[in-house]
C-alpha cells in the first residue's frame, strides 16, 4: 500500500508538471488545436453512425446466440464462446472500417491516421499523454466511490467493467488470455477506428462542429457506453484520445493511449485479487 502511494504521488507530480508545462505553452489550451491535421474524406453522413449501431446490434445478436448454444456448458466455457463472437465480430468489424477508410479518405489510410512512419514516436508522446491524464483518471474514479459512499454508505461498492469481472471471476487459463487480448488488444483498436477515428472525424470535417466540440460529444458518447460510475473518468480519458488524434492526426496515439490504460486496469486489477 505505501509503495502504491508513492508510485500514485510520484505519478502525480509528473502529470502536475506536464499539465502545467502544456497551460503554458498553449495559452491555457485555447491555442492548442489551432494547427490541428485536417483530415478530408468522402464519408457518407450515416456512415460512422451505422458502423456504431450496427457493432452494437452484431454484439447483442451474437451474445444471444452464443448463450443459447451453450447453454449446457460450463458457465466459463459459456464465457468463452460469448466473448469469442465479441472478438470475431470486433475483428470483422475492423476489417471492414480500415477497407472503407482507405477508399473515403484522401490519402487512403495515411489520411484517416493509421501511418506506420513514425510509429516509435506516436508511442513515446502517448506515453507522455496517458502518465498526463491518467492520474485524474483515478481521481475520478476516486470520486465516484467517496461521493458513494456519502450517499448510499460503507457498502457502497463500485460498478466494475464485465469484462474485468469475467477475468477476476475465472481462473481457466484459456478464458483468461482470451479476455487479456480482447480487453488490452483488440477492444482498444477496434474502439480508436470507431470513435476517434470515423465519428469524431465525421463530425469535425463533415459536419463542421470543430476540433473541440467534436472531441467533447464525441468523449459523451464513449463514455455512456461504458459503466455509469465510470463515466468521469472515462470523459476524462477520452478527452484525451481525441485531443491527441487531431493535435497529431496519428490514430495510432490514441489507440497505445487506450491500450495503454486497459493494460494498466488489468494489470491492478490481478495484483489486487
Amino acid at each position: 500500500m505505501i509503495a502504491y502511494s508513492i508510485f500514485f504521488c510520484l505519478i502525480l507530480a509528473a502529470s502536475g508538471f506536464l499539465l502545467v508545462r502544456w497551460f503554458a505553452l498553449t495559452e491555457f489550451g485555447t491555442k492548442s488545436l489551432d494547427s490541428a491535421v485536417r483530415r478530408p474524406n468522402f464519408m457518407p453522413y450515416y456512415f460512422p453512425f451505422a458502423i456504431l449501431f450496427g457493432w452494437l446490434v452484431l454484439s447483442a445478436l451474437g451474445s444471444g446466440v452464443a448463450e443459447s448454444l451453450t447453454s449446457d456448458l460450463m458457465d466459463w466455457r459459456q464465457k468463452f464462446a460469448n466473448y469469442s463472437v465479441f472478438f470475431a465480430i470486433e475483428i470483422a468489424a475492423m476489417v471492414f472500417i480500415v477497407k472503407s477508410a482507405n477508399l473515403y479518405f484522401e490519402n487512403g489510410l495515411a489520411g484517416f491516421g493509421l501511418r506506420i512512419k513514425g510509429i516509435f514516436q506516436d508511442f513515446a508522446a502517448a506515453v507522455v499523454t496517458f502518465i498526463t491524464v491518467w492520474p485524474f483518471v483515478m481521481i475520478a474514479l476516486a470520486m465516484v466511490v467517496y461521493i458513494g459512499k456519502l450517499i448510499v454508505g460503507p457498502q457502497f461498492d463500485m460498478q466494475k467493467n464485465e469484462g474485468l469481472e469475467v477475468l477476476l471471476g475465472y481462473s481457466q487459463t484459456s478464458l483468461r488470455i482470451l479476455m487479456i487480448l480482447f480487453a488490452a488488444v483488440l477492444t482498444p483498436i477496434f474502439e480508436e477506428l470507431i470513435f476517434r477515428g470515423l465519428l469524431q472525424t465525421h463530425l469535425r470535417e463533415n459536419l463542421g462542429y470543430g476540433p473541440w466540440k467534436s472531441i467533447f460529444f464525441v468523449s459523451a458518447i464513449f463514455a455512456a457506453l461504458h459503466p455509469l460510475m465510470h463515466f468521469p473518468a472515462i470523459f476524462i480519458l477520452s478527452l484525451a484520445m481525441g485531443y491527441v488524434y487531431e493535435k497529431s492526426g496519428s490514430l495510432f496515439r490514441s489507440i497505445f493511449i487506450h491500450t495503454l490504460f486497459n493494460s494498466t486496469s488489468i494489470a491492478f486489477a490481478l495484483m489486487s485479487n
